[in-house]
């Protein structure tokens, strides 16, 4: 017997969203844990347990998991336009606003707090498995505050583009985990900006 018409949509938009929920948490590992390095290699030496760290870790893209999920959903509630292809104005409208962001204080502060993993380590320690994995999540959090803005101009750019995902790891790389992160996140702003006026006149 021949499947009802609600069960046939029912399959490939669920094989769909596995695929995107695989792939977005791959990128998202291959972008976010970079920076991360200083945290994973702090809990490391503190308690020497690879296990830890790799709970640590998970909870961390957790919460990218999450936001790849929420995307998801969001995108099914909009009829695929929120994940498809954009261009001219609405590429040009959300740069300008994701460059607006990176000057926000609300930007400043989890840039801060993501610069300062040792911080980070002595006032949010846990313990445990259960503590660590909290940790992640806590961290993960902060540095959805820190690149929000990054993240939503590589929406419109392209999500899936192996360019832009190169590009925006290095910029939050170099914000998060080098001397120059200040600036480079006010250099970010100010190519997100020109970006939309470029995007403005095409």
């Amino acid at each position: 017997m021949a499947p009802s018409p609600p069960m046939q949509q029912m399959a490939p938009m669920t094989a769909d969203a596995v695929v995107f929920l695989l792939t977005w948490s791959l990128a998202m590992a291959a972008m976010m844990l970079p920076s991360e390095l200083p945290l994973f290699r702090l809990d490391y030496a503190t308690v020497r347990s690879p296990a830890r760290t790799a709970v640590l870790g998970a909870g961390y893209l957790a919460v990218w998991v999450v936001v790849g999920g929420a995307l998801l959903l969001a995108d099914r509630a909009a009829d695929g336009r929120l994940l498809g292809p954009h261009r001219g104005v609405t590429v040009a409208l959300v740069l300008l606003a994701a460059a607006a962001y990176q000057l926000t204080p609300v930007k400043l502060r989890c840039l801060n707090v993501c610069r300062a993993p040792l911080a980070r380590m002595f006032h949010g320690w846990r313990d445990g498995f259960g503590g660590a994995f909290r940790m992640g999540v806590e961290n993960g959090v902060w540095c959805l505050g820190c690149c929000a803005g990054l993240m939503v101009a590589l929406l419109v750019l392209g999500m899936m583009s192996v360019g832009w995902m190169v590009a925006v790891a290095l910029a939050i790389f170099l914000e998060k985990a080098t001397r120059v992160g200040i600036a480079a996140s006010r250099v970010a702003a100010i190519a997100l900006a020109l970006g939309a006026v470029a995007a403005w006149s095409t």
